[in-house]
């Protein structure tokens, strides 16, 4: 299972849980910092610089009574309540190396993440990648430099651009906003907009639920 630090939690069912069922421990974002995260590794030139940044600044989750808490709306109100039991933590390399392989189904051992972190080798495996992106709840293409950062500008429209804010709120982070552009590039704006507002019924009735973003 690899080092454990402090008191962080254990669990013990990543390894019992089917990788389309797992989910990452660490919190949504709103679609500003989804975009500004974005913005941020689009700075970077390697693969080795992107897991960095991710590990250095993005790897802060949160626990009630050893249970992931991932809304942030939801983590807010813990931290203003000071409920006992809610803590935060850092996800170091034995736990991503743990949660990637689980996710991936490919043995990923703690020393491979540093040689990836340190450039000295790079990763070869899709999967791994993928693995690695649902992690941080990024695209996968976002740890590949190869993809030109074109492929991430935020679309003209502001009926697209209101439709991806839409789906990367509900969940659709491996959605980018060129694929949007390019999905109803052809469409009516009458369509568009129609589109849009049964997104935002699903958004809205997702928030009032608490059933938002997959976990």
């Amino acid at each position: 299972m690899g080092r454990r630090y402090e008191d962080e939690p254990v669990f013990e069912d990543w390894e019992e849980t089917s990788p389309e069922h797992l989910t990452s421990p660490l919190p949504h974002r709103s679609y500003a910092a989804q975009q500004q995260l974005t913005l941020e590794l689009l700075k970077l030139d390697t693969f080795a610089e992107r897991l960095t940044y991710l590990f250095d600044h993005e790897s802060t989750y949160y626990a009630l009574d050893g249970e992931p808490v991932v809304d942030p709306e939801e983590i807010a109100r813990l931290v203003a309540d000071r409920t006992p039991g809610f803590r935060s933590f850092v996800a170091r390399v034995p736990l991503v190396a743990r949660w990637v392989q689980a996710r991936s189904g490919i043995p990923v051992t703690k020393q491979a993440l540093h040689n990836f972190k340190g450039g000295v080798r790079e990763n070869t495996r899709p999967s791994v990648n993928r693995a690695l992106a649902a992690f941080w709840r990024i695209h996968p293409d976002l740890l590949d430099p190869r993809v030109p950062a074109a492929e991430f500008a935020l679309p003209y429209d502001e009926t697209d651009r209101k439709a991806h804010e839409l789906m990367t709120e509900l969940g659709g982070v491996g959605v980018n906003a060129r694929t949007i552009t390019s999905f109803l590039g052809g469409a009516q704006e009458a369509d568009k907009q129609q589109l849009v507002k049964v997104l935002e019924r699903i958004a809205q009735t997702a928030r009032e639920s608490g059933h938002g973003r997959p976990g």
